[in-house]
């Protein structure tokens, strides 16, 4: 018995893939997680709030193209804000979680202290769901991995020296 074999249209199958902006790309990946969310910024940006290990973030995701090239650019922001007093250490400790980053990095608002993580995929190419998600994940990965420990240079007696430390102790890690 010979098995039938479907032929499939390769060509057609690409300029559909293509025929999608970025942000719609974007807009059917969370869809299809189920994560709900709101367009801000007339179809360039997609916010939603999602809860961590220790506390919560908000998410910007902010989609770019043109003929050229592609961008998605990830926000996480925490809700808490670094006192004044206590900004210089926890910019020590960022730069220490920057050094060892490869893909995302920490940043600290000075002025206020609003605290983020950021992760920017950019290329030539076109970024699909799998770059999509990478983005989006790494991102909240960080913004997971460090927090406790960020909070704790914040608002406790934690050195900045010791932030690569206390983030790799787990889901067994306390703020205390």
């Amino acid at each position: 018995m010979v098995k039938k074999r479907e032929v499939i249209d390769v060509e057609a199958t690409v300029v559909e893939q293509h025929g999608k902006t970025l942000f719609d790309r974007v807009t059917n990946f969370l869809t299809d997680k189920d994560w709900s969310f709101h367009v801000i910024d007339e179809q360039k940006c997609l916010s939603f709030g999602l809860r961590l290990r220790d506390s919560s973030v908000r998410v910007l995701v902010d989609a770019a193209e043109n003929e050229e090239w592609s961008r998605i650019l990830v926000y996480c922001t925490y809700p808490t804000y670094v006192p004044a007093p206590r900004r210089e250490a926890v910019a020590d400790a960022i730069s220490r979680i920057n050094y060892v980053n490869y893909v995302g990095n920490l940043e600290m608002d000075m002025k206020d202290g609003e605290l983020r993580v950021r992760t920017v995929l950019e290329g030539d190419s076109l970024i699909g769901e799998p770059m999509i998600d990478r983005a989006i994940r790494k991102s909240l990965d960080l913004a997971d991995q460090y927090q406790a420990a960020l909070l704790s240079i914040a608002f406790g007696n934690a050195l900045p020296a010791d932030v690569l430390a206390m983030a790799s102790h787990g889901e067994g890690a306390t703020l205390q």
